[in-house]
């Protein structure tokens, strides 16, 4: 005679498995509510994570407010103040993480494990460590092997024909894609992968402040984590061949090794690089392009180098490649006029920076995961834009980028459509 369970079968791996996607997509859709609830209350921090809406009317209204923003309903401080914003990126009281290591709303915004969650004393560490070697290989505007491939891989990848194009799916993202390949000095067998992760990353530098639709949370965690995966081997392989082959003067990689960095820390900053270095070079690319060709003459001239550089620097600061940056407090201070408290969590808009003056954009050298990226994003879009703006002189735009949905801290642009002339 059958007996009636006294304990439930365990779960199979399936079941499991089936229900954190569902609790994953459960907490998307309740701090997507949040954020719509306390945007519909009036609150523009909250208008600006929507991400529906041009952010630029929002950061007016937080800079108008003073110093600081309190939006209550997030729990958040928030600056668009130049001299406060500034001081906030500096100030080593401020971290990218809480005192007991987590991300702010780390459990309803979850992220890849792999994702590179250093802390600023560390991601300052790494940046120190790479930028002799990326000094050489992406120099802002003299000539070098990286140089060159990129303008390789843009007469491949621009059009030659009279019909219009999308400049960021059919040009700006494969070509941000395949020359992160070639700096990172991925091999053809991996390549394929690889280059499937470079493009759907992107989406994670967003998911740190904005829920993502969950088919797009799930795919850019996996891609952080194929990378994650793959990055380990390949710095092993190119390690083997230190002191034997003269590494080749546009791999990234090879050069750190060959400079006498451990590999572990190579590992670390070669994704860094991977995850910081496609997404906001595609933007930049298109946003740069629609600059130009919406003031005569400027166009024309960028098909010299340091035009096209001055007009990339101008992107950068308008419309940086990470216009939110996050922080939290390690201990009580006072900034600003006002008494911050330990673990209070802190976010400045980049849009401050474009009253700070210096060369860089606001969260340039102090950002928490582009910084290291940056010159590589330089050299890529300036490139870009210079070679683009020689090969299509009488090139137009439909309208404007659009952006990619929930995509506040990148603004990520979706598509450009655009005419040979």
């Amino acid at each position: 005679m059958p007996t009636l369970a006294t304990e439930p079968a365990p779960a199979s791996a399936s079941e499991s498995a089936s229900t954190g996607v569902r609790n994953l997509g459960r907490r998307l859709q309740l701090t997507r509510a949040a954020h719509w609830c306390a945007g519909n209350q009036g609150d523009p921090y909250a208008l600006i994570l929507r991400a529906v809406a041009d952010p630029a009317p929002f950061e007016r209204e937080i800079r108008a407010a003073g110093p600081w923003y309190r939006s209550e309903q997030l729990d958040t401080w928030v600056t668009a103040d130049p001299e406060v914003a500034a001081a906030v990126l500096a100030d080593p009281r401020f971290g990218t993480l809480d005192r007991a290591g987590r991300r702010p709303d780390e459990e309803l915004l979850p992220l890849a494990e792999e994702f590179p969650h250093h802390e600023r004393a560390e991601l300052a560490r790494l940046r120190a460590l790479a930028e002799p070697v990326l000094s050489r290989c992406a120099p802002a505007q003299a000539p070098c092997a990286a140089r060159t491939t990129a303008r390789r891989l843009l007469g491949r990848l621009l059009p030659t024909g009279d019909a219009g194009f999308d400049l960021v799916t059919e040009v700006a993202r494969p070509y941000a894609v395949e020359l992160t390949l070639r700096l990172l000095g991925v091999p053809g067998r991996d390549r394929d992968t690889a280059a499937r992760a470079l493009a759907a990353c992107g989406p994670q530098l967003d998911a740190r402040t904005a829920p993502q639709l969950l088919t797009v949370a799930r795919e850019s965690a996996d891609a952080v984590r194929t990378l994650a995966d793959l990055l380990p081997g390949l710095v092993a392989e190119k390690s083997r061949t230190v002191g034997h082959t003269e590494p080749r003067p546009d791999d990234v990689l090879a050069l750190l090794l060959n400079d006498g960095l451990a590999p572990r820390d190579v590992v670390r900053i070669a994704l860094l690089l991977a995850v910081g270095t496609p997404e906001p070079a595609a933007t930049a690319v298109a946003h740069t392009v629609h600059r130009l060709l919406g003031r005569p003459g400027e166009w024309e001239r960028a098909r010299r180098t340091p035009a096209a550089a001055r007009a990339v620097e101008g992107t950068l600061r308008e419309r940086p490649p990470v216009r939110l940056e996050s922080r939290v407090a390690h201990t009580d201070l006072d900034l600003g006029g006002r008494r911050v408290t330990a673990d209070e969590h802190v976010v400045v808009l980049a849009a401050a920076g474009r009253e700070t003056p210096g060369p860089e954009p606001l969260g340039g050298p102090d950002g928490s995961h582009l910084a290291l990226a940056l010159p590589l994003v330089r050299l890529a879009v300036t490139t870009a834009v210079q070679v683009t703006a020689g090969r299509l002189p009488g090139l137009r735009a439909d309208g404007p980028p659009l952006t990619r949905p929930r995509s506040p801290v990148l603004g990520a642009c979706a598509r450009l459509r655009v005419h040979p002339g």
